[in-house]
């Protein structure tokens, strides 16, 4: 049996999904186009970003790609027609030197082979191609994360995780830049951002973690178990120096497929 959630819930990670949007503005402002691109967005979610990315590639065309069913479907109802919107794992991408640009926010972390991953995202770059990308990096939410690690060690609760893995793989820049250099990029740079993100009460962050950064986790208990645990995390939270926020780490990375 799987224990990974069945899919995202779209619908709620588009109504509550500020943090990962305000970021990827910003990366998206960094990245410089010219205007008749050929994009692939890379984890596009609902769209959100990516409907701002279109417009900026007015001859040139964007693709926008997830691996969610619910995601991919939202985007499509989202996006307009001349933005094409496929379902597709990154590390079977369905693309052979298609694309001048390589663009994604908050989607490489949660692909646990990044030598794989790195090969799949060169191999649909045009030669001279770029990728411009974030993500979560080494430690991202680490204090979050050892809380709810306390938790599942808990006897109430730890025979419900004795072979958890988790879902997610939070590197280094140091990692990340030979590993890219080991699939063929070059001029390649990499670094850690601090993105420490505060939500206005305890409803907000509850159900922000709820259902977006511990969804997998709680894929292993009931809805009371639940509950119980999401109490702990937020009356934790609620104490620290600046109440009810995420200690979010974000991974900057930019490279070029030879040309």
């Amino acid at each position: 049996m799987s224990f990974r959630r069945a899919d995202w819930d779209a619908d709620a990670y588009h109504r509550i999904s500020g943090p990962q949007f305000a970021w990827g503005q910003r990366v998206l402002a960094r990245l410089e186009l010219r205007g008749d691109e050929v994009v692939l967005d890379a984890g596009c979610g609902t769209g959100r970003l990516t409907s701002l990315l279109a417009p900026r590639v007015p001859a040139g065309r964007v693709i926008a790609i997830d691996r969610s069913a619910a995601m991919t479907r939202s985007a499509r109802t989202l996006l307009p027609d001349e933005v094409g919107v496929v379902q597709a794992d990154l590390l079977a991408l369905p693309f052979r030197g298609a694309f001048d640009v390589l663009f994604s926010t908050a989607t490489f972390h949660w692909v646990l082979e990044p030598a794989g991953l790195h090969r799949q995202l060169l191999a649909v770059l045009k030669p001279g191609g770029r990728l411009h990308a974030q993500c979560g990096g080494a430690g991202n939410l680490a204090r979050l994360h050892a809380r709810m690690h306390v938790l599942m060690a808990d006897a109430r609760y730890a025979d419900r995780y004795v072979d958890w893995r988790e879902p997610w793989c939070f590197a280094s820049p140091e990692g990340t830049t030979a590993s890219l250099a080991a699939a063929g990029f070059t001029d390649i740079h990499c670094n850690l951002q601090d993105a420490p993100t505060p939500f206005a009460d305890e409803a907000a962050y509850r159900e922000f973690i709820d259902r977006v950064v511990l969804a997998d986790y709680f894929t292993r208990v009931g809805a009371k178990e639940r509950e119980e645990m999401l109490d702990v995390l937020c009356d934790a939270a609620a104490t620290d120096d600046a109440p009810y926020t995420l200690d979010y780490v974000r991974l900057n990375m930019t490279a070029t497929r030879p040309a």
